[in-house]
């Protein structure tokens, strides 16, 4: 994995667990980093602190840890794990009077760049860094992993979310089976979602 190295005391927000890394608190990067990649984060006296995904932007890495990351599917797996496991001490999994909800809430789950809302049966996922992008397969073996059964339909609609130039080589599209536009209910009411063609991930 690709290293970055801080300037001095530019880890005092990262062991405060904010969960950006800003491009002017680094020091040094490799000459042949891309956006999307992963990048394991040290601060000046060479210990690591951070993994996350580099973007050449003002939010230079966008951190998923903070510590090594060895196996990226069993990262994936685990997290995706913990949001579903916190959504069910909320009740919102399989409730009675509501059949939607967000599962990844970006930083909220310590995912940055990442939303993932469940409608019935379809994950909608949207990415808003082209790491979490690049991340995909990974995400969508996660969540088979994690819904199982209560999966049918995985939908990437990312596409006006990403940056501009790398968004042109990407379409909205299902990477996992297709659904069509089904009503949900929130607390009773029903609602139509559209997530092809709908605001946001389809409800908004």
């Amino acid at each position: 994995m690709k290293q970055i190295i801080l300037k001095n005391k530019k880890d005092e927000f990262v062991r405060r667990f904010h969960p950006w890394i800003f491009s002017g608190a680094i020091q040094q990067k490799p000459h042949d980093l891309q956006d999307g990649d992963w990048v394991e984060v040290f601060n000046p006296q060479g210990i690591l602190i951070a993994t996350g995904h580099f973007q050449d932007s003002s939010i230079a890495v966008r951190i998923l840890a903070f510590e090594q990351v060895n196996d990226k599917a069993a990262f994936w797996n685990s997290k995706l794990q913990q949001a579903y496991q916190y959504r069910k001490q909320l009740r919102l999994v399989q409730a009675d009077t509501t059949s939607c909800y967000r599962l990844v809430h970006a930083e909220g789950d310590g995912l940055p760049g990442l939303i993932v809302d469940i409608y019935n049966n379809v994950a909608v996922v949207q990415c808003h860094s082209i790491g979490m992008h690049r991340d995909l397969v990974w995400i969508q073996n996660a969540l088979i992993a994690t819904l199982g059964t209560q999966l049918v339909a995985i939908y990437d609609k990312s596409s006006e979310t990403l940056p501009e130039e790398y968004a042109t080589q990407t379409q909205n599209q299902y990477i996992f089976q297709k659904a069509e536009s089904q009503a949900v209910l929130e607390y009773s009411h029903a609602f139509w979602i559209d997530w092809e063609a709908g605001q946001k991930t389809g409800f908004y």
